[in-house]
């Protein structure tokens, strides 16, 4: 399993270019809010020093009274994050097949990253549908064992809720990665093979994961990797902060080493995906044997 996960760190590295693609585009749909979220809070602050002290350390108090005095200014940025994060899953659905296609190739290449990006976005936007569905049919299920083990802490202190929370949290923690691992061993069987339906490639999918729990643990890995890159990044701001122009540009650049990462571990899991099929691969399609012609007997 680590052989796996070594071998799509290491191919991946050598595919940098991929990776600061990935990053601009990440920047560029960023900014599309970042920028008009500045200036609405420039000029909703108007001149506040106290909100000064929300730069160089986070005050719980001083957010909420800018909120309560300025919160409908920001109302049309919860419609615009809801329509860029569609957009990012488009992309992501797009940009998928380009993913699959250059790590067959030696060097990254701008023209047959589109290609493939081009080449198997229908198959992956009707595999995306899929998906949706049957996430909407887990999370339902999921929200079952909340209502069950609610009911089971009805009449508990506060720790012993919480505690019943867990294990409900445990299940929708699971059928979410379970689908987003499902998908990405569905769009490497539709690579793989030319001629397999979507339809098939889903189910071949769900019973390949199911089969392996093995592809679940690598992806919760790659989870657990960006969540200790995280608090690494946490320790990192507590111990510089941003109290002048310097300690400010070294966050700066401290937090474009920390997108760079992210983004690396991102699409790992589809290369994962890849290598760990390769690896244990399972027939895609059947395989019609045709009968030999029996022999004729002559008179």
């Amino acid at each position: 399993m680590f052989s796996v996960l070594f071998k799509s760190f290491i191919s991946l590295s050598k595919k940098l270019p991929l990776v600061l693609f990935f990053c601009g585009v990440g920047f560029v749909l960023a900014m599309l809010v970042a920028r008009p979220f500045y200036v609405t809070f420039l000029s909703e602050a108007n001149g506040s020093v106290a909100l000064d002290k929300l730069v160089a350390d986070f005050d719980f108090m001083v957010f909420t009274d800018f909120l309560q005095q300025s919160g409908k200014a920001f109302r049309p940025f919860v419609a615009l994050a809801m329509i860029i994060g569609v957009v990012y899953l488009f992309l992501n659905t797009f940009f998928a097949g380009g993913i699959l296609q250059v790590f067959d190739e030696e060097k990254f290449k701008l023209s047959e990253f589109f290609e493939g990006s081009t080449k198997y976005f229908s198959k992956f936007a009707l595999l995306l549908v899929f998906l949706f569905i049957f996430l909407l049919v887990l999370v339902s299920l999921a929200g079952m064992f909340f209502f069950i083990f609610a009911a089971i802490a009805e009449g508990g202190n506060e720790k012993d809720y919480i505690l019943a929370m867990l294990p409900p949290l445990g299940i929708l923690a699971y059928f979410v990665g379970f689908v987003i691992v499902l998908g990405d061993y569905a769009r490497v069987m539709l690579y793989k093979s030319e001629t397999l339906k979507v339809y098939d490639a889903f189910w071949k999918s769900f019973s390949y994961v199911f089969k392996r729990q093995s592809t679940l643990a690598l992806f919760w890995l790659i989870i657990i990797l960006g969540l200790i890159l995280s608090v690494m990044y946490l320790g990192v701001d507590k111990v510089i902060g941003m109290h002048s122009g310097l300690t400010i540009f070294v966050m700066f650049l401290v937090q474009q080493v920390f997108v760079f990462v992210r983004t690396f571990l991102k699409i790992s899991t589809l290369v994962v995906a890849k290598n760990y099929f390769e690896s244990k691969p399972v027939v895609l399609e059947k395989v019609i044997v045709p009968l030999e012609e029996s022999p004729q007997i002559e008179n």
